[in-house]
């Protein structure tokens, strides 16, 4: 077990299980991505593509998964504290317990009304990726990056920025299109993340980002997670990396923005069986991989003495496993 904290800024394993394979790995919180902007477990491929781009069926999803979260931690042998408040990290920790923050993947479920986000809040949700990879009703999504009007942030965007910032609720700008990204930068009065990214100048997904991307985030005091899966840390589909690339992506990142702003962005979502089989074959992504030696958070300690060879510093690697998330934790989120 690491002796500093370690805090995951995207990862969607919700299950009881999972939750007690992150403590065994050495996880002390994560925010855990409750549904995504389309119905990626949808029993059809018909039904995924229908959901693709609509808002049917989004918002009961989304409850039904925040429902299912507060009934795993409502079990005292489950290990899990839902963070409600900044002082809630400090309490999992000192109880041996899980911190989970409860976010989404996609403003969908925030349908059209400014007002809503309270009812979220209240039942527990602490943050919102604005988009996945369409647009919605808040921002354009990435892809919408060659669009010439270059569309960013809508109007209810940037109240819904104002509110959640009021609130103390964190805003994520992983799969935003770059004008929504530029705009998100320029609407908040808090530090924002980038869930799970890595450089573009090495890996050319659209979802990673360019150099002055990753300063924009660093001049913020946000934080960008760093990809586990395959193709973003890599920029090709296919081919498994390894996880002396997932370091060459921390080490050019760190590069460029500072220390203060690499963190952790797994996004595992294989392991489930019950939504592994309707996600791969909705997605058409079957040659789907994460990164060798990484594949789950029981292996997150694989991480660190190559982090060491790289020649990071102990404190560093202290500020990539959780210390900057735990920053941002501490400048968004109430109390």
């Amino acid at each position: 077990m690491p002796d500093f904290p370690v805090y995951l800024a995207h990862d969607h394993m919700q299950r009881a299980e999972d939750f007690q394979r992150d403590l065994a790995g050495g996880v002390s919180g994560k925010i855990v991505h409750l549904t995504v902007d389309s119905w990626i477990d949808a029993p059809t491929k018909e039904e995924y593509d229908h959901a693709y781009d609509s808002y049917d069926g989004f918002r009961d999803r989304g409850l039904g998964a925040l429902t299912n979260l507060h009934a795993v931690a409502s079990e005292p042998e489950n290990n899990v504290r839902i963070v409600r408040e900044f002082r809630d990290l400090e309490t999992a920790r000192h109880m041996g317990q899980l911190a989970v923050i409860a976010g989404n993947e996609g403003g969908k479920i925030l349908g059209s009304d400014p007002d809503l986000l309270d009812a979220w809040f209240q039942l527990g949700l602490r943050h919102v990726q604005f988009n996945w990879a369409m647009p919605n009703k808040l921002s354009a999504s990435q892809d919408q990056e060659h669009d010439p009007t270059q569309p960013g942030l809508t109007n209810f965007g940037r109240t819904t920025i104002e509110n959640m910032n009021e609130r103390g609720m964190i805003v994520d700008v992983s799969h935003s299109a770059p004008q929504t990204i530029l705009d998100a930068l320029e609407a908040t009065s808090k530090p924002i993340l980038n869930s799970h990214s890595g450089g573009r100048a090495i890996a050319d997904k659209s979802q990673n980002l360019w150099d002055d991307q990753i300063r924009a985030m660093a001049e913020n005091g946000g934080v960008i997670g760093m990809h586990f899966c395959s193709r973003l840390v890599l920029g090709a589909n296919g081919p498994q990396a390894e996880i002396s690339d997932v370091v060459r992506q921390i080490r050019y990142v760190a590069d460029v923005g500072g220390i203060d702003v690499v963190g952790l962005g797994p996004d595992w979502v294989l392991g489930d069986p019950t939504r592994d089989v309707p996600y791969l074959r909705n997605t058409n992504q079957e040659d789907l991989t994460w990164t060798k030696g990484l594949e789950d958070s029981s292996e997150l300690p694989n991480l660190w003495d190559p982090l060491v060879g790289a020649g990071f510093t102990a404190a560093e690697i202290e500020m990539i496993a959780g210390g900057n998330m735990l920053r941002l934790f501490k400048d968004v989120l109430p109390g």
